[in-house]
C-alpha cells in the first residue's frame, strides 16, 4: 500500500470514529430520557415519567428558540479567543516547562544620569506593542499561550524599590522599575517570550522608538524557529564529548531553604577589557572561549577535579539570514557539554586552546541544534502536558551553568536627554544549589554576574566565585 493511500485510510478511520463518538454524545440525552420514561411507565410511576417528559420538552423548545444565540455566542467566544491570544513556539515552551525550578525571567540593570521622560517611555512601549503585542499579555502555562487580559502600558511601569520576580501568568511579560529618583532602572522580560539576544533587540527597539528614530532592522517580528532549521546538518559528537559523556560537575553551593535574593557582580574595567580584547584577537580565540576557560579553571580548583563539563548557549540566528531581522523570540540552542580537562600542570593558555578547539568543532558540526528539529516538528502534535514531561526528561538542567549575553551596543541603547552610566544584563534568580555565571559588556565594562536565591552564605560563595573568575582572566591578560 502506497504511503498516500495509508494516510488516506488513517484519516477516514479517524473521521469515522469521530462521527460515531459525536453521534453518541449528541443522542445520549435523548436516549437516556426515553429510557427513563419507558422504565418508569412500566413501573406505574406516571408522575416521574411526566416530569421527565416535560423537562425534556422544555429543554428542547429552549434549545430550538435560542439556537441562533447559542451559535453566535460560541462563535464570538471562539473569535475573541483567536483574536486575543498568541501561540507559543517550541523553544518558548522549553523555558515554560522548567519554570518550577528556573523561573523564566531576564533583567537589564541601568544607572542613568539625566532626565528620562516617563511619558515618552510609555509612548515608546505602546508603539512597541505594534510589533511585539505579547509584552502586554499574560502566559497561560496550562495551554501554552500568551493571552491578552486587558493590561496597558501603565501595568508595565512601577516605582517599587526592587524588581525580583513576578507571576507571568498574572502580569505582563515586561516589567520596568524606576528606583532612586529614576536614576536606577531595572527592565525585566519573560524568558518564555524571548531569549537574551531577543531581549537586547527589544531594548534597542524601545530606545529607537523613545528617540523617534527608525530602527535599523525590519520591524516585522519573526517568532518561528522553522526557517532557522533549514539546511542544517548536525554532525556527530566530538571525541571529548563521547569519552566524557557520563561526567557531571557537583554544585558550587550547598542546598538550602534560604529565601534571600542576591544580585552579585564583579567588573573588569575598560582598560583591562581593551587589553583582553586585543589579546584574544592576537591569540585567534573568542572572548567566550576565555570566559569559559576561566570559569572551568575556578570550578576545577574549588572541587579539586580535573574534568569539567559546562553547557554553553548559542544564538541560532547567527547560523541563518535572520541576523538583520526583528526576532524577539527564543532562538537559542545549546552546546550541551563543553568538556574541559585541566591537569595541575596546565597553564591558562593550554586550557584556553583546548576550549577553543572544542568550541570550534562543536560549532562546525552544528551541535547546538541537537534535538531542536524533532522538538519543533512534534510540538503542535502532542498535548502540552505530555510535551512538558518529554522536555523535562530530554532538556535537563545542570546545577552549574554559564551564559554570555554578549555586547550591549551603546550606540543602539541610549535615551535622548540622559546618559546611561552603567548597564548589564542578568539571568533569573537561581534556587539552591544551582549557580549560573552570566557575562555582559557595555562600553568596554565587562560584568560578571550571578543571581541567587538562598542564605547569606550563598552571597559570600557567589561573590568569591565571580572574583576568582575575574582574577583568572586578569592574570592571563597581564602575562607577557
Amino acid at each position: 500500500m502506497e504511503k498516500k493511500t495509508r494516510k488516506r485510510v488513517i484519516v477516514y478511520c479517524i473521521l469515522f470514529v469521530g462521527l460515531i463518538v459525536g453521534i453518541t454524545v449528541v443522542l445520549f440525552p435523548s436516549v437516556l430520557s426515553s429510557t427513563i420514561i419507558g422504565s418508569t411507565m412500566r413501573q406505574g410511576e406516571w408522575k416521574v415519567s411526566l416530569n421527565v417528559f416535560l423537562v425534556t420538552g422544555i429543554i428542547g423548545i429552549v434549545g430550538i428558540g435560542f439556537k441562533e444565540r447559542v451559535i453566535r455566542f460560541c462563535q464570538s467566544r471562539a473569535n475573541k479567543e483567536k483574536r486575543l491570544t498568541s501561540k507559543c513556539e517550541s523553544l518558548d515552551f522549553v523555558e515554560a516547562a522548567h519554570g518550577h525550578k528556573v523561573y523564566p525571567l531576564m533583567y537589564c540593570h541601568m544607572e542613568v544620569e539625566g532626565n528620562l521622560d516617563i511619558s515618552r517611555l510609555r509612548s515608546a512601549i505602546a508603539r512597541s506593542c505594534q510589533y511585539v503585542p505579547e509584552i502586554l499579555y499574560t502566559y497561560d502555562f496550562t495551554r501554552g499561550r500568551f493571552i491578552d487580559k486587558g493590561f496597558t502600558v501603565d501595568d508595565t511601569i512601577s516605582r517599587t524599590s526592587v524588581l525580583l520576580q513576578w507571576d507571568l501568568g498574572k502580569k505582563p511579560q515586561l516589567q520596568i522599575v524606576m528606583n532612586g529618583d529614576e536614576n536606577e532602572i531595572t527592565i525585566g522580560m519573560s524568558h518564555i517570550l524571548t531569549d537574551g539576544e531577543g531581549f537586547l533587540q527589544y531594548l534597542y527597539l524601545l530606545a529607537s522608538l523613545y528617540n523617534g528614530q527608525t530602527p535599523s532592522f525590519s520591524l516585522e517580528n519573526s517568532r518561528d524557529i522553522s526557517p532557522v532549521l533549514r539546511n542544517i546538518h548536525i554532525g556527530r559528537p566530538t571525541e571529548q564529548t563521547r569519552r566524557q559523556r557520563h561526567i557531571t560537575v557537583p554544585p558550587l553551593r550547598a542546598d538550602s531553604d534560604g529565601k534571600l535574593y542576591f544580585c552579585l557582580c564583579s567588573r573588569i574595567c575598560p582598560k583591562d577589557f581593551s587589553v583582553l580584547y586585543s589579546k584574544s584577537k592576537k591569540q585567534n580565540v573568542t572572548l567566550n572561549d576565555i570566559f569559559i576557560t576561566a570559569y572551568a579553571r575556578v570550578i576545577s580548583r574549588l572541587h579539586k577535579i580535573q574534568t569539567i563539563v559546562i553547557p554553553c548557549p548559542a544564538d541560532l540566528r547567527g547560523f541563518s539570514s535572520m541576523s538583520d531581522k526583528l526576532s524577539i523570540a527564543n532562538m537559542t540552542g545549546i552546546y550541551r557539554k563543553i568538556v574541559v580537562e585541566i591537569k595541575p600542570q596546565h597553564s591558562f593558555h593550554e586550557t584556553l586552546l583546548q576550549v577553543h578547539i572544542e568550541m570550534q568543532l562543536q560549532k562546525s558540526r552544528y551541535r547546538c541544534f541537537v534535538g531542536i528539529r524533532p522538538l519543533d516538528y512534534v510540538f503542535h502534535k502532542i498535548p502540552h502536558p505530555v510535551m512538558a514531561q518529554i522536555i523535562k526528561w530530554t532538556y535537563q538542567l545542570f546545577p552549574v551553568s554559564y551564559t554570555n549575553f554578549g555586547r550591549i551596543e551603546h550606540t543602539k541603547l541610549f535615551f535622548e536627554g540622559c546618559k546611561i552610566k552603567s548597564c548589564y544584563t542578568t539571568g533569573t534568580y537561581r534556587l539552591p544549589p544551582d549557580f549560573q555565571l552570566s557575562v555582559s559588556t557595555f562600553q568596554n565594562v565587562c560584568t560578571l554576574n550571578c543571581t541567587l536565591i538562598g542564605q547569606n552564605e550563598d552571597s559570600v560563595t557567589g561573590q568569591n566565585i565571580l572574583n576568582e573568575v575575574k582574577n583568572e582572566i586578569l592574570e592571563w591578560v597581564n602575562m607577557n
